[in-house]
């Protein structure tokens, strides 16, 4: 019998305990499971984001959101400012700023307050968690 944890699906909601054991009510919580076949870049669920750049939305809470990013070779994010913390693991290629470039299983970290461009010479595809929009320094964000 095969578990639920093997199983390929995406998501699904389960009924919860009326309440989570911490005194909150929880009516509903959602399992998102991301599998090695859902980080093809192609389908619906891919939107543009900027040119060069797409983007798979995964979890869209109050303070965080969740997804992947795909850069084409070339594509960059002009200068911003984090207003909120922001992490981002590198699955495939290469992401690069002023602070370093970052290969194939880097994990980086940036604080809110923190300033950068980003940019990616050979292409990559990131998994990206933030609390906050950023905020654009160049007066140029169409590039």
């Amino acid at each position: 019998m095969k578990s639920k944890e093997n199983a390929p699906a995406r998501s699904h909601t389960e009924e919860s305990d009326p309440d989570d054991g911490r005194g909150r009510l929880a009516s509903a919580v959602t399992r998102y499971v991301l599998t090695p076949s859902d980080l093809t870049q192609d389908g619906p669920q891919w939107q543009v984001l900027r040119p060069g750049i797409r983007i798979r939305e995964l979890f869209q809470g109050t303070y965080l959101r969740i997804a992947l990013l795909s850069y084409i070779p070339g594509a960059r994010v002009p200068l911003h400012l984090h207003t909120g913390d922001e992490h981002i693991f590198v699955i495939q290629g290469s992401q690069s700023d002023e602070h370093g470039d970052y290969q194939a299983g880097s994990y980086v970290f940036n604080p809110a307050g923190s300033r950068h461009s980003v940019y990616s010479r050979e292409g990559c595809l990131v998994l990206i968690q933030w609390q906050a929009p950023v905020a654009f320094i160049d007066n140029d964000k169409s590039e």
